[in-house]
């Protein structure tokens, strides 16, 4: 059989949307995670993507609970979140308080 002889079983032309019509995926946004003990800074220079900033939020929350007690003899650390510009968009604090050290 030759090739002009192959019949392909396509859909209709207008069951496929214009090419220009199809959403183009945004990327998500790079949230960065910098830890601030007073006017140090451990800059985070890979940072993470989440869908929000309420997701990286959640994510800011769970590391500082994870590392509290490691950090216990620390002073007033906090966990920065910036985005891609640097901007500050959140402080999570280690401790409440800022004496240093876990309340009860």
């Amino acid at each position: 059989m030759s090739a002009a002889g192959v019949r392909l079983n396509l859909p209709p032309s207008k069951a496929f949307p214009p090419p220009n019509s199809i959403p183009k995926l945004m990327p998500m946004p790079r949230y960065f995670f910098n830890i601030r003990d007073g006017y140090d800074v451990d800059e985070d220079e890979e940072g993470i993507e989440f869908p929000d900033l309420e997701a990286a939020r959640a994510e800011a929350l769970a590391t500082v609970e994870e590392l509290r007690d490691e950090l216990s003899d620390a002073g007033n650390i906090e966990l920065e979140i910036t985005d891609e510009t640097g901007r500050r968009l959140l402080t999570v604090p280690f401790f409440r308080g800022g004496s240093g050290g876990r309340r009860r």
